[in-house]
């Protein structure tokens, strides 16, 4: 997101996509980060929202793979 915003110069979406970047790391050791936010910078970073059944699909098929060999 924070790529886009720069290659569309979107000042206010790379500021808040920063300010994301730096609560992260907050935000995990406090178990905050909402599901399925989409980290736009115009959606409270603490707003869970509904992921779709695509990406459901992606998350459950990557958490089905062994990675020990």
């Amino acid at each position: 997101m924070l790529l886009l915003a720069w290659e569309k110069r979107m000042p206010k979406e790379v500021l808040g996509q920063l300010f994301r970047l730096a609560l992260v790391p907050l935000g995990y050791l406090l178990k905050r980060l909402p599901i399925g936010n989409s980290g736009r910078a115009d959606i409270s970073a603490f707003k869970a929202m509904a992921p779709s059944t695509e990406i459901l699909q992606v998350i459950a098929a990557a958490k089905s793979v062994n990675l020990s060999r």
